[in-house]
């Protein structure tokens, strides 16, 4: 039986990681992070976005575009978190894209299992194509280190991405794949140990 598994859990969790280690099993993984970078670097998207939301950013003081005409991905992010009905909207654009691509990589990998590296796959149809869920934990002091570290954040940036991520378990329940927690608070030799147990309940 061929098992695809949503990888996920709120922002510094772990779950580059865990991916990783699930690869290095024989996995195939695709990250929807990329594939939602992938589809604004269209210029087709693009165009839709601006159309879409130039109006506000505007009425905001929000440049969405850099010097070469490109769209800034960093401030269309602190336009749409701070607005849900706009962030709706551009997941209405944005959706659609992403299950494509990741149809296409499931297609292009016929033979083998997969994992969805994935935040918010849960308000997609890609979510009716998983078996197990993933879900990443650790303590919020180190996810707040771990994030400082790796995107050079502001500490409120981080911590408004924290509050709203915070029912991010209790939406996975809400599926119908099986939920696995796994606690990412130790060495990578610790979490290789735990993605091996779950390995295991997987396939029993």
């Amino acid at each position: 039986m061929r098992h695809v598994i949503c990888v996920t859990g709120a922002m510094a969790a772990g779950k580059n990681a865990v991916s990783d280690i699930l690869e290095k099993h024989g996995y195939a993984c695709t990250d929807a992070d990329k594939l939602v970078h992938q589809a604004l670097a269209d210029p087709a998207i693009q165009a839709r976005v601006l159309a879409e939301f130039g109006k506000e950013a505007h009425s905001r003081g929000i440049q969405l575009t850099r010097a070469d005409g490109s769209l800034d991905r960093r401030a269309l992010g602190a336009l749409l978190f701070s607005d849900k009905a706009l962030l709706h909207r551009h997941e209405a654009i944005l959706h659609p894209e992403v299950d494509a691509r990741i149809d296409a990589f499931m297609e292009a990998h016929p033979e083998q299992d997969i994992v969805i590296n994935a935040t918010v796959l849960y308000k997609t149809p890609s979510m009716k194509k998983c078996s197990a869920i993933l879900f990443v934990t650790a303590p919020l002091c180190v996810r707040f280190f771990r994030a400082r570290r790796r995107d050079g954040m502001k500490s409120r940036h981080i911590l408004a991405r924290f509050w709203q991520q915070r029912n991010l378990f209790a939406k996975y329940k809400k599926t119908d794949a099986d939920i696995y927690r796994v606690s990412n608070t130790g060495s990578i030799q610790a979490l290789e140990k735990k993605i091996e147990a779950f390995l295991r309940r997987l396939d029993s």
